[in-house]
């Protein structure tokens, strides 16, 4: 049942960042969404429940990009291992990390994006458009994704466990007031 919650916590994810954000212009330049959900995935969830979520959205969206394909499923691989590496040196509870955290996934993203472009396309410059579209990202990142990611936390907890008392046929706690 986590898988399916995760799972469909990214794909909605998905359809809000390629249905709803782009009709507003404020928003044309925001950072994935479900690359940081998978870093929060690595933050907050073991290796059980986070490499199969980030192999299964990285394929997902590999399929709906149009670009090369591997390019997500490798980006949410190595930005679930950092962020798993990241965990043993430093406490997760630090909320004064995160905004450092989201600018290097943000970050990791982009470069391996780009160096897949660069990769594919030897000799090839890139423009200013795409520097100052990555400049955005980050400061978007360091302005919201500390926030974000404390959303995906409270979500979690709040919506799965309510979840977890339907299917179980428990009653929640509130309905017992």
């Amino acid at each position: 049942m986590i898988y399916f919650f995760h799972i469909s916590a990214c794909l909605c994810l998905v359809i809000f960042q390629t249905t709803i954000l782009p009709c507003f212009p404020l928003f044309n330049t925001f950072y994935d969404l479900s690359a940081l959900y998978i870093v929060y995935m690595g933050l907050f969830f073991g290796v059980r429940e986070g490499i199969p979520v980030a192999l299964i959205i990285g394929l997902t969206m590999d399929s709906l990009s149009g670009g090369p394909f591997g390019v997500y499923l490798t980006t949410y691989f190595w930005l679930f291992i950092g962020a798993r590496q990241l965990i043993k040196f430093f406490r997760v509870s630090n909320y004064i990390l995160l905004p450092f955290v989201v600018t290097a996934a943000v970050l990791m993203e982009a470069v391996i994006l780009l160096g897949t472009l660069a990769m594919l396309e030897p000799g090839r410059q890139f423009s200013s458009s795409i520097i100052n579209t990555v400049a955005m990202q980050v400061l978007w990142a360091i302005c919201t994704g500390p926030f974000i990611i404390q959303f995906y936390n409270f979500t979690y907890k709040s919506l799965f466990n309510k979840l977890v008392a339907v299917f179980s046929h428990k009653q929640s706690p509130e309905i017992n007031r």
